[in-house]
Order: C-alpha cells, then structure tokens, then sequence
C-alpha cells in the first residue's frame, strides 16, 4: 500500500513539473491568459511550489523506516526488529558491527559524493557475501552490521570477513582500500535482548578501532572497560575546572657527559574516585570527544608558567610538551604559544614541542606549516615514538624537525632481540645524516644505557633516570644528580 502510494506521489510530482514547462512555454509565446505576465508566472511559480512542497512532505512521510534511502539496506530499526523476532523464536545467531575506519579522510580528501559512494559499494560487497541466512543493515554513519544463523554464524566473523571486505574499490576513477574494524558477538552468550546485543557490539567495535586491531570479539570485561570510558568523558571538563590534572616532569640526559638537558611534561589525572590515571588512558579519549583543544591549552599555559618560575629563580630547563593531531590542525595555535611565552617572559628556544608520526601524517601539510612557524620563533620540535607508525626517515626529511625520540618498544628489547638493535643504530645514523638529534626513551638499565652510548644516540629518557617528578621535587633531585657519578647509570664500579 505504503509502496503504491510513494509511486502516485512521484507521478504527480512528475505531472506539476510538466504543466508548469507547458505553462511557460505558452506565456514565452504570448498565449497566456488575459492577466500581464509577471502576474501569470509568480502566481504559477507560488502555486506550484506550495504543491511540490506538501506532496514532498508527504512523500518523505511514506518513506520507510525500516530502509536506508542511500545504500538500500535494513537501518537500525530493522535490524532490532529481526533481533527480536529471532529471539523470540529462540534462535541462536550472531552480530557482526563493522565501521569504515577512514571515511574521515576519503570525505575530506576526495568530497562526501566520493564517500557516499564508498557506503553504497561496502552495502553492494556485503549483501554478496555467501553467509548462512545472513542480513545486512546500516545503523548509521559509516557503521554497518551483519546478522547470520547457524551453521555459518560462528565461523564466518573473523579477520577473514575483514580481509575480504578490505579489498580495493574503484570509486569515482579512484582505487580505494576500505580501512575496516569488525567486533562480533552471540546470542545467547553475550546479551537477551536486541538493544543490549547492539549497544555491546558497538562497544567491541568501539574496542576494536581504539586498540588497531582489526576484528575484535565482545568480551563481557568491555562493559566495565566502558562505563569506566563514559565516566571520564563526563568528568574531563570537571577535571579542568578543579585542578584535578597534574604535571610531572621526566628528566633527559646526555649520554655522553651524563648532564642533564632538559625535562618532558607529562599529564596525569588525580581522578576522586578512580585514582591517579596516566595521560595514555584518558587522552585518546579526549581527542575522539572534542576536548582535546581544553586540554592541550591547559597544559601548554601551566608548562610555560613553570618554566617561568625556574627561569626567576635562576634554574631555567629545557621541557618538552606533546602536541596532539588537534593541535596541529589548529591555525591559531602558535599565536597562542606566542602570547603565552612573552606573558611569562620564557625564552622560546625552551620549548620543545613533540608530535607522533600518527598525529603528524593525518593532515601532514597543515602541521608543516604550524611547526614551521613555530621554529621560526625559536621552539624546537621532536617526531616522538618514532618507528611505531608508517612514516619513513626520508618523509621525515622534509619536515621542519630537529630531533627524533626512538620509541621505548625498541629500546626495551635492545639487549635481546637484533632486530631492534639494528633498527635502532640505523635511526640513529640516518637521523644524524639528516642534522636531527637522536633521544631514546625508556632506558630502563645500565645495559641499555651502555648499547646506546656505543650506537651514538644523544640522549637518553626512562626510569634508570628517574621516574617523573613534582614541579616542585625538580630542584632537589637536580642537586642530588649532579653529585651522582656518570658510572653509576652505566654500571661501572
């Protein structure tokens, strides 16, 4: 009925459009009615839009819910409505929740009709699949969802339906590779109901794109793992306002002298229920919510105020501070540096601002200009984490950089595995043929410390050091380094 109704409407649509062409014609000939004819055409014009509207309005009345009008699929509706009706029959089956990890970029890149199409052809591939009484639905966004019975629904979800989805599509002229995250869960193992059957597959794929991995399974310590998620995003703004965050500053050394060059900030969070938490737990989370800008300013302002205090009291220090992919996409932030700097009278050759690969290759033009301006004014500026991303040494070449921090994953393991060790004494060389100084974190033993002289890396970073200190524990462990003899880092009697 609702079908045959939709195709009246569309036909009379077509019918208004076709007496207004005719009716224009015969005014453009001069054989319309006896009225003037600007008269005749804004009584036309108005008469026929007020229609066009309301059968429009009626038309989008009759669309049905349970269809999605881009790709043709089931929408979220349709897919709680079947979840129920399996349910209720009593019929084992499973959930796939899949999401396109890089439609951001293909939107922004290559415009939203691009995008569009990438939706519709991901729909296309997925109502291909040979899945065992299987169903596809849209729950809106770039999220889809899959339905499969018995015998296929457990065997189906895996990292082999992610490989099988991810392979190119030709949009538009253009070959894309779909960038994918799948989380799958069971009924009745993971959930009795259609709501919270969805709302966890979405926490695993949640999981899934957060963690990288690809395909994750629900598991049920992912629903404290959320709640605990969702009570940190309520309480970031609190956390602000409060003074709960705290700074602390890890010291740097340079390896050949063992003197002390400087310090990284580091944010942590005195959470009133949830205790001392790490910036790896609560950052990533306000770069995904929106307060990631709230953060970084916060931090920036009361680093620059205690390099200040240290400058005043005679005892300036170098510190370095992470930026994150936010801050590199804001135009307006070396302005704010800038201001911060002069109000507190801190030298800017300082500063040390510190980006990872990731943050530095998702809109690599815009960051290359801000950290040009920004060495322009004298900040220095460090890739971070180097080697756990997916650019190159000779990408990095280009960019407006001045040292390079090998990551602690590779420093770790340099005593054992001759892999990392290799890697690790080509960064260092290739790093020094570009001019960029070379620090290495998480030096954790004399033996690293020792690998890493004999590799000529510059400085060194991690707890064979010292742990993060209080603002105010600085001065004293200061004294007490200087009177510590370079040997002893080194293991040398």
């Amino acid at each position: 009925m609702i079908a045959t109704l939709r195709r009246c409407l569309g036909l009379v649509l077509f019918s208004l459009a076709l007496v207004a062409s005719r009716a224009a014609e015969r005014l453009l000939r001069g054989s319309s009615p006896r009225f003037p004819r600007q008269t005749f055409s804004s009584r036309l014009y108005s008469r026929v839009n007020g229609l066009q509207a309301n059968l429009l309005t009626w038309q989008a009345r009759l669309q049905p819910h349970d269809v999605d009008p881009l790709t043709g699929i089931g929408t979220c509706q349709a897919a709680l409505a079947e979840i129920d009706r399996l349910i209720e029959r009593g019929k084992p089956f499973s959930l796939a929740s899949m999401s396109i990890d890089n439609i951001k970029a293909i939107n922004e890149r290559l415009g939203h009709a691009v995008g569009d199409q990438l939706l519709v052809s991901l729909a296309r591939r997925l109502m291909r699949l040979e899945i065992h009484r299987g169903r596809v639905y849209r729950l809106g966004g770039d999220e889809f969802l899959i339905l499969a019975a018995p015998p296929a629904a457990g065997e189906c979800f895996d990292e082999r339906l992610r490989e099988r989805l991810c392979q190119p599509l030709e949009l538009d002229g253009t070959s894309l590779i779909p960038s994918l995250s799948l989380a799958g869960l069971r009924y009745p193992e993971n959930g009795q109901d259609a709501r919270r059957l969805l709302r966890r597959s979405r926490i695993a794929l949640a999981h899934a794109r957060q963690a990288h991995d690809g395909y994750h399974a629900y598991e049920s310590r992912l629903d404290h793992h959320h709640e605990r998620e969702r009570q940190l995003l309520r309480d970031m703004v609190l956390a602000v306002r409060e003074q709960q965050l705290r700074i602390v500053y890890q010291p740097k050394i340079r390896i050949a002298d063992g003197s002390v060059v400087g310090f990284e900030a580091l944010m942590q969070w005195q959470h009133p229920d949830l205790g001392l938490l790490q910036a790896d737990e609560f950052l990533p989370l306000a770069v995904d919510s929106g307060h990631m800008a709230l953060l970084g300013d916060w931090m920036l302002q009361h680093v620059i105020a205690q390099m200040a205090v240290w400058a005043h009291a005679r005892h300036p220090q170098h510190v370095a501070v992470n930026l994150s992919a936010v801050d590199l996409e804001d135009a307006h932030l070396g302005q704010r540096i800038t201001g911060w700097l002069e109000a507190h009278g801190v030298d800017p050759r300082l500063l040390m601002l510190e980006i990872t690969e990731q943050s530095m290759m998702r809109e690599p033009t815009l960051a290359a200009r801000l950290l040009a301006e920004l060495r322009d004014l004298g900040i220095r500026v460090a890739i971070d984490d180097f080697g756990t991303g997916y650019s190159s040494l000779a990408q990095l070449r280009r960019l407006p950089l001045d040292v390079l921090k090998i990551d602690k994953s590779f420093v770790l393991e340099l005593p054992t595995q001759p892999e990392d060790a290799l890697i690790v004494n080509a960064s260092i060389a290739l790093a020094h043929s570009f001019g960029l100084e070379v620090i290495a974190e998480g030096v954790e033993t004399p033996q690293h410390l020792r690998l890493l002289a004999e590799a000529g890396c510059d400085q060194a970073q991690g707890y064979l050091i010292s742990h993060a200190l209080d603002a105010d524990e600085v001065p004293a462990w200061l004294e007490a380094y200087r009177r510590r003899p370079l040997n002893a880092l080194r293991g040398v009697n």
